[in-house]
């Protein structure tokens, strides 16, 4: 049993302040337009937030599942029981919309949406449970600490004290708007105070190292270099980096790529996951620092600042690409009109209609619905501007193979047939006599062949119709398969002579639309008129085809990712090495391209440079780390098969351009020391590792990170050593959160 100190002892005892990771800090809502928010713990107390029971499995999304095959197999009945929790189901997806639009902050990725604050929970209720109450003991995070401290003698707010932040804006921001730099000093000099002049321990965690090596920096440049060495020598005992992500962490980077759910994968869909991810400003500060061929994609520290220690490089590159092309189809707005889809179905037209585009075999891309308009005696619809993107393979070649041509479906909500107009008695045609005569002729003499025939007719244009009837959907137009391989071809020429930009020019195509309903209409049964529509066609080539080798062990080694099955058609799959940058850039997210340079390269401090490559201004540094866990080093990405990217809805604009690869595989050498899984590529226990500060030949050591960090990040620390006293403890099989 672990007895309390004495009071005396106490006074004794070294003063320690926490500075939590990355969504470490509670947050609450201190204002907002919907007010009975306000007060109401935002991170992470779901139960508060009202949607705790709105997670897959559950009794209430079951029922909605129930519920909506119910409704399309037609039974209206009222089932009382299901119709309470259906409610209550819309009262928690409510719930969770709001509480999304409050953790989003805007486009910017740095400011709230208007007239919400949101702000850390103070002291060390802040840092301790996440979900205080029933979830406590899953939602821990310093709360065990706090408990061992308190039971060695120590008292909140006397000698121990925590400085939680918002976690969700960048280092530059919490000074601007919280003063957060400014208030952790003041806490600082009354721990101080209150423990009898002894200097303070700086105890932090992940991302919270980052803000407490900033925090240091911050003395300097507030106090000038003189005054500010002197006030830490006066109040900072040690900085203690514990699962520190020094040159940042990988998994930075597929978080805003894929989506960041914050453990919350029960009860958020991929779409809020991206939405939440896109939008936090911290998450450039936790970006891995890359360097190859001595190309750097992070700014070096500047050396008049503080002498720089050049990082060491990741031991492989942190993203892997598949070798593609991409086709972009492109929808101009358009008219088009009906006449010729309704003759026969003037009672009856169709009141939504929608643009199926089928690529080869293989691929269709659809546009919404759009309402059929009535213009005077006319029906039209009026399509918007709409683009996707379709993955090929890396050569023209290759992918005109897979995708020789191109055909346009015209769909309506619907099953079976079309509803049709009845004939009347004047509709009659002139040629009504000669084809009496002809069916008595055919059915007197051909009876059996023409039995057959009928037979045959019918299985054929069922399955024509099971073609194309996709669930709820039935074909009215479509036109003819355009082959497009010479026009694609031309136009890349074309552009290519006239020195234009790689890829090629717009390609386009004007395709015909015709009914797929037969019947003739008029006296004279004319045929209906196919009806034009203009699509816009680019082929445009990888944009990595000049990179490096696909290392995963050692950049000397070639080949080490490749795809898993190699039949006929994925015979030529292949990978390039790529950095971060370059994914985000391809990817789209301007926003933390902007924020990157902009915000984080224009800070004085350096988040990413000078408060995380070089040594703290403390005399002490002790750092603490688990070691030997499968941590995530890099990722393979593909694009994603077809994507929509109109700009015009939301929902589509968050459509992922690039995927985890999870066909891709190891090839032997690269399996000796990494494993992957789902794209993910980890590090192992026998990953072999360059020590810093080991001079021997033989500096190599098997070992991986804490889960999280990947161990190159986590021992930067030691190239700090002669600057400041370093203390490094690696322990084993410790996760990062532990």
């Amino acid at each position: 049993m672990v007895k309390s100190a004495s009071k005396t002892d106490a006074k004794a005892l070294t003063p320690v302040l926490i500075i939590p990771g990355f969504m470490s800090s509670g947050l609450s809502v201190h204002k907002s337009p919907h007010k009975s928010w306000e007060g109401k713990r935002l991170w992470l107390n779901i139960t508060a937030a009202g949607f705790n029971s709105l997670h897959r499995g559950g009794a209430l999304m079951k029922n909605e599942q129930r519920r909506s095959t119910r409704i399309l197999a037609g039974d209206s009945g009222v089932d009382q029981s299901s119709e309470e929790m259906h409610q209550e189901y819309v009262k928690q997806m409510e719930c969770k919309s709001r509480w999304v639009w409050h953790m989003r902050l805007q486009s910017d990725m740095i400011h709230e949406r208007e007239g919400v604050e949101v702000r850390p929970v103070p002291g060390t209720a802040g840092v301790d449970y996440l979900a205080p109450g029933a979830l406590e003991s899953m939602s821990y995070v310093f709360g065990p600490v706090l408990k061992i401290l308190k039971a060695k003698g120590y008292t909140e707010c006397v000698n121990l004290d925590a400085a939680p932040y918002d976690w969700r804006i960048p280092p530059c921001e919490l000074e601007f708007r919280d003063r957060y730099f400014s208030n952790t000093m003041k806490t600082i000099e009354g721990l101080y105070s209150k423990s009898n002049n002894t200097p303070v321990v700086l105890l932090c965690h992940s991302m919270g190292c980052k803000v407490g090596h900033y925090l240091l920096n911050f003395v300097l440049h507030q106090l000038g270099k003189t005054d500010g060495e002197a006030w830490i020598e006066r109040h900072i005992h040690s900085y203690v980096p514990v699962g520190a992500p020094h040159l940042g962490a990988q998994k930075s980077i597929r978080s805003l790529v894929d989506g960041d759910k914050m453990g919350l994968d029960a009860f958020l869909k991929k779409d809020e996951g991206l939405m939440l991810g896109r939008s936090l400003g911290s998450a450039p500060w936790l970006f891995p620092f890359e360097s190859f061929d001595g190309v750097h994609s992070t700014m070096i520290p500047p050396q008049s600042a503080v002498e720089a220690t050049l990082p060491q490089s990741p031991p492989i590159p942190t993203v892997i690409l598949r070798d593609e092309s991409v086709i972009k189809i492109s929808l101009p707005a358009q008219c088009l009109q009906l006449t010729s889809f309704v003759h026969n179905r003037k009672r009856v037209p169709p009141t939504k209609l929608r643009l199926a585009i089928q690529i080869g075999n293989d691929v269709i891309v659809r546009t919404d619905f759009v309402n059929v308009t009535k213009g005077g005696s006319s029906l039209h619809v009026n399509f918007t501007d709409d683009t996707w993107l379709i993955a090929c393979p890396p050569t023209i070649e290759q992918t005109l193979i897979l995708y020789p041509y191109i055909q346009l479906h015209l769909e309506e909500p619907g099953t079976g047939s079309a509803p049709k107009q009845r004939r009347g008695i004047f509709h009659l045609d002139i040629l009504w006599v000669f084809r009496c005569v002809w069916c008595l002729i055919k059915w007197t003499f051909f009876c059996p062949c023409a039995v057959m025939w009928k037979l045959g007719h019918s299985v054929v244009q069922g399955a024509k119709r099971g073609a194309a009837l996709l669930g709820q959907i039935r074909v009215i137009g479509q036109s003819g398969r355009v082959d497009w391989q010479q026009g694609v071809i031309a136009s890349i020429s074309k552009t290519n002579d006239d020195g234009g930009e790689g890829g090629g020019s717009l390609y386009h195509i004007w395709a015909k639309i015709q009914t797929t309903d037969n019947v003739r209409y008029g006296f004279f049964l004319k045929k209906t008129t196919p009806e034009e529509i203009q699509i816009k066609v680019k082929w445009e080539p990888s944009t990595l085809t000049s990179t490096t080798s696909t290392s995963v062990c050692h950049r000397s080694h070639k080949n080490a990712v490749k795809y898993k099955t190699h039949d006929n058609r994925n015979k030529n799959i292949s990978y390039n090495s790529c950095n971060s940058n370059q994914l985000l850039q391809m990817e789209g997210l301007t926003n933390s391209m902007h924020l990157l340079k902009e915000t984080y390269g224009n800070d004085p401090l350096g988040p990413r440079t000078l408060s995380a490559m070089t040594a703290p201004p403390v005399k002490r540094v002790v750092a603490i780390y688990g070691i030997n866990l499968p941590t995530e080093v890099s990722c393979a990405y593909k694009r994603n098969p077809f994507v929509r990217i109109s700009m015009s809805n939301e929902r589509h604009s968050l459509e992922q351009l690039f995927v985890l690869d999870k066909e891709a595989a190891l090839s032997k050498e690269g399996s000796v020391s990494h494993v992957i899984e789902q794209g993910v590529i980890n590090e192992t226990k026998e990953t072999p590792q360059k020590i810093i500060g080991d001079s021997s030949a033989d500096n190599i050591e098997r070992k991986s990170g804490d889960g999280t960090v990947p161990y190159w990040s986590l021992q930067h620390c030691r190239s700090w050593q002669g600057k400041c006293d370093v203390t490094v403890h690696e322990i084993d099989s410790a996760e990062h959160r532990a």
